[in-house]
């Protein structure tokens, strides 16, 4: 199956996030302490969840990752200090290679290697770690065959 790769403008965002050591198959745990933090401080989700890696991710059960989601600062425009470990952040407007996977977790390697290809025929440098947004995950659905990943891969020439 080939996955469509197309070249879009990522918006500023503000996040909230947690950086993780451990298996990026475990991210359930990751995400719930990410949620909770970000409900204790009275602000809420502004778009879906996504996690951050590094392209080279040499050993997915031993690695350094964060697990992330847009959000609304409060009024002051920070985030709360009772947010325990989890940090707010503004990601720049950047450019992004992004193609969607549908399916298992497990299978994404295809949009990865999709993204590759395409960064290596443009001549686009990676500008930053790669991205996985859960537009349709296991919080969702019951099934992994209907989850829906779009995978970034952020760009500069």
């Amino acid at each position: 199956m080939s996955n469509a790769v197309e070249l879009i403008a990522i918006p500023e965002q503000t996040i909230a996030y947690l950086s993780v050591h451990g298996s990026v198959r475990q991210m359930r745990e990751p995400f719930a302490r990410l949620y909770a933090a970000v409900a204790k401080a009275g602000l809420s989700a502004a778009g879906p969840p996504m996690a951050r890696f590094d392209l080279n991710l040499a050993d997915p059960d031993d690695a350094d990752y964060e697990v992330a989601v847009p959000i609304a600062l409060g009024p002051n425009g920070m985030m709360p200090d009772n947010a325990e470990d989890v940090r707010s952040d503004t990601m720049p407007a950047h450019y992004a290679l992004v193609t969607t996977h549908k399916g298992p977790y497990e299978e994404i390697g295809a949009g990865y290697a999709a993204l590759t290809e395409e960064l290596n025929a443009l001549g686009y440098g990676v500008a930053g770690p790669a991205s996985e947004v859960y537009l349709v995950g296991s919080d969702s659905v019951a099934t992994p065959a209907d989850y829906v990943t779009e995978v970034r891969l952020p760009v500069a020439r």
